[in-house]
């Protein structure tokens, strides 16, 4: 009985050692797990939450920028960068807790974008992880965008009708040349859409509008035709004939022009035809071509019926 005790006695201690190696490799591991972890990165980059001026903002005013990151930062061994197009502004740059504050040595111009570049390694965290490159842009601009796509259409809309640029951009008594306007707008990427004008010489416009004249003085004047395809027809036809068939005439050579309508001694609503030239807007020669004074204009000015 007594052997039998003893060799249980064994077998306890054996179980006990057993257990207790294990419970050391395991231990054993976890640290030297923890102390890879370490020795291989749970430190991470410094990240941007926000920023002021927002990334593509327009401000009234010249401004200090602050860059705020998820965690305490210090002055790292890069460059900070400040531009607009290619040209650098002087900075100085600060660093209180987890924001970056850059100063620029001079008052931001207005109606420029710029560029904030962080190079990697500008800043890093307290333990010395670098940042990688970060890149915002803000402008700077007497208006708001809503305020310069305001003003395109209404610029736009000027150029459609007149074939030239206004001299200026009116906001209420403030009067923006157009050339700072179109510099104003190309900061967002917008611009007025001066493509659709065929540029001829004048003396390319006063030939083909010689000869566009000389084709109509073969038609004299009637009641008999209001439409330049009746008016074909017939050889004949009334002021609204002419102008419609003058008007089909340059358009299809490619001159600017419209038709204008306005009260004279005979009739409430004669017509008469205009083309652009030099930005203006020229009556057509009726008193050189025609013997007749039925078509002729008498005046420049009226309700525009057709303009092309």
């Amino acid at each position: 009985m007594r052997l039998i005790g003893y060799g249980g006695d064994r077998i306890k201690q054996k179980l006990f050692l057993s257990v207790l190696l294990l419970f050391g490799v395991a231990l054993l591991l976890n640290v030297n797990s923890v102390s890879a972890a370490n020795a291989t990165g749970i430190h991470t980059s410094p990240k941007v939450v926000a920023v002021d001026p927002a990334n593509n903002a327009i401000i009234q005013k010249s401004q200090n920028i602050k860059v705020k990151f998820n965690e305490s930062i210090k002055s790292g061994n890069n460059y900070v960068e400040l531009k607009h197009g290619n040209v650098l502004i002087s900075t100085k740059k600060t660093v209180n807790g987890n924001t970056l504050t850059i100063t620029p040595s001079t008052t931001l111009s207005t109606n420029y974008k710029y560029t904030l570049i962080l190079h990697s390694g500008s800043v890093t965290s307290i333990t010395g992880d670098k940042i990688g490159v970060y890149t915002t842009s803000f402008t700077v601009s007497q208006l708001t965008l809503a305020q310069m796509k305001d003003g395109l259409k209404r610029a736009q809309t000027f150029y459609n009708t007149n074939y030239r640029l206004p001299n200026y951009v009116s906001y209420g008594d403030t009067k923006i040349s157009i050339t700072t306007f179109q510099k104003i707008i190309a900061t967002q990427g917008l611009k007025i859409n001066t493509t659709t004008v065929v540029k001829s010489s004048n003396s390319d416009i006063d030939s083909s509008v010689a000869t566009i004249m000389k084709g109509a003085s073969k038609y004299s004047y009637s009641h008999s035709a209001s439409t330049a395809e009746a008016m074909e027809r017939n050889g004949a036809g009334d002021c609204w004939a002419m102008s419609d068939y003058l008007y089909k005439k340059m358009r299809a050579a490619g001159i600017h022009s419209r038709i204008i309508q306005y009260p004279t001694r005979y009739a409430s609503n004669h017509r008469s035809v205009q083309y652009l030239e030099n930005g203006s807007w020229v009556d057509a020669p009726y008193r050189t071509y025609f013997s007749t004074d039925m078509f002729n204009n008498t005046q420049s000015y009226g309700t525009v019926i057709a303009k092309c």
